[in-house]
């Protein structure tokens, strides 16, 4: 198998195993465009990250949520400080 070949196999193993095309290219060492042209020529697409759900990513109170301590609004506060 020529090496182009070889290349071409590694790419779709690592897209079919769910990197996108920018990390495939980062650790091949090769241009992005060189990946998206062997994904286009395979008919394969970018793994779907349209469905990812970051709603509970970076703050305390849904960091405590989902670790089980609820948030403010189940200890009663409600965003106000009453003398």
């Amino acid at each position: 198998m020529s090496k182009m070949g070889s290349l071409a196999m590694e790419i779709q193993e690592m897209v079919e195993s769910g990197l996108n095309s920018d990390v495939v290219a980062m650790l091949l060492n090769i241009p992005e465009d060189m990946v998206l042209d062997v994904m286009d020529t395979m008919g394969m697409v970018e793994p779907d990250m349209d469905g990812y759900d970051d709603s509970m990513d970076g703050d305390m109170a849904s960091g405590l949520a989902s670790a089980g301590w609820g948030t403010d609004e189940d200890y009663g506060y409600i965003g106000c400080e009453f003398d």
